[in-house]
């Protein structure tokens, strides 16, 4: 179960703040 593994990825690192990933969410 590949898919939801990468989706909970994907909005983890779209929901870092600036402060923390360095860069702006997108």
């Amino acid at each position: 179960n590949f898919l939801p593994i990468t989706l909970a990825l994907f909005l983890w690192h779209t929901a870092l703040p600036t402060s923390f990933s360095g860069l702006p969410p997108q």
